[in-house]
């Protein structure tokens, strides 16, 4: 069976690279760019980057916002397309069928985990119509879990003023990324079960919450500080 990933390798495709470039720099020009806490995403070997879901900009926002290159889910809808499919699959894009226990999806993500890479999920899975944060499911804790790796919250806020729903440009807006200690998610043994990872998850959701209300109050009192532009390359 066709691996549905781009297969690890230790160089990353240029085009990322350059989004990951030049995407602070566009939006800091709109508005502004700030990242906190990259140093809790670790520096080698597999790690869950758990983040709320605004905008069809999180992904790349996500990537751009720390060094090393991460894989994402996308709805396997995206890719009937086969250009389109192509192009994201190179950005690191790998297929998921949602709404069902997608097993082949899941096992690529242990794979890639346990391979030592990055895998941003949004365990929302979908993006918020309000903002808001909306129920997390545990897709994210199963996998860390499986992989033996641990989940770094991720919050995001502004994506969705920049890029809203329906909208195919950019509007001025600030963007804030930040990123939580990591937790660990074998806290409840080797193989959690559902109440556990239904606990994991619950602190994933908790530390979103507290990072989002930190970011909501500097922006309002600050404006946009933090990481410069381009330094996550």
């Amino acid at each position: 069976m066709r691996r549905s990933y781009e297969p690890p390798r230790r160089w990353t495709w240029p085009h990322y690279r350059f989004v990951q470039c030049t995407l602070p720099r566009i939006i800091a020009l709109l508005g502004g760019w700030r990242v906190e806490g990259v140093e809790n995403v670790p520096d080698e070997g597999g790690a869950v980057i758990a983040s709320n879901h605004l905008s069809h900009l999180d992904p790349p926002v996500v990537g751009s916002a720390m060094p090393r290159r991460t894989y994402y889910f996308a709805k396997s809808e995206l890719f009937s397309n086969p250009v389109f499919g192509f192009i994201i699959r190179k950005c690191y894009a790998f297929p998921v069928n949602r709404g069902e226990a997608d097993t082949r999806a899941l096992k690529s993500a242990i794979e890639l985990l346990k391979a030592g890479e990055l895998l941003t999920m949004f365990p929302e899975g979908t993006r918020s119509l309000t903002g808001e944060l909306g129920e997390f499911d545990l897709g994210a804790a199963l996998a860390a879990s499986r992989a033996g790796v641990p989940i770094v919250p991720c919050s995001l806020t502004g994506t969705n003023v920049v890029l809203p729903r329906g909208a195919k440009f950019f509007r001025r807006g600030k963007v804030a990324v930040g990123f939580g200690e990591p937790i660990d998610s074998l806290q409840f043994g080797p193989k959690p079960g559902k109440e556990d990872l239904k606990r994991i998850t619950d602190q994933v959701e908790a530390a979103i919450r507290a990072m989002r209300a930190e970011q909501a109050a500097r922006s309002a009192d600050n404006g946009p500080q933090g990481q410069e532009p381009g330094s996550a390359q």
